[in-house]
């Protein structure tokens, strides 16, 4: 297991993104959950995540990490979620909102099972908005 990123993002609309180069898709935001069920993590635009947070303004401690295999699932997880991910070629970096500020991420352009892993989901949501930056 290798840990891509570690720390705390700043998100605004409960929004966050993993992306393979410096543009948002054309068309985003209106597809990256097409053919989806779930809402928490849209991989409807090739080479891009659309990743949904409970909370909608604040900072989130956030984790990115890379498996050979799949790893189990831990029991301390409320939300999960998997999809099919393909990074484009060139820089990968997790995104934040607006494009604001962004993390490389040392992935291949390989098709990659994205696995999306939350919990405190609901009471983010009823917190609405977190002022203090050290995502705890």
């Amino acid at each position: 297991m290798r840990i891509l990123f570690e720390g705390n993002v700043h998100v605004h609309y409960s929004q966050i993104y993993v992306q393979s180069d410096d543009e948002f898709p054309a068309g985003f935001p209106r597809d990256e959950r097409a053919g989806q069920d779930n809402g928490l993590c849209g991989a409807g635009y090739p080479g891009f995540l659309f990743l949904t947070t409970g909370l909608h303004t604040g900072s989130v401690p956030f984790t990115v990490e890379s498996h050979d295999h799949a790893p189990p699932v831990d029991d301390v997880w409320e939300e999960v979620v998997e999809v099919s991910f393909t990074p484009g070629p060139g820089q990968v970096a997790l995104v934040q909102w607006a494009g604001e500020a962004r993390w490389p991420l040392d992935l291949s352009p390989v098709d990659l099972r994205a696995r999306y892993c939350a919990r405190g989901m609901d009471a983010a949501r009823a917190a609405d908005t977190r002022t203090d930056r050290s995502g705890t």
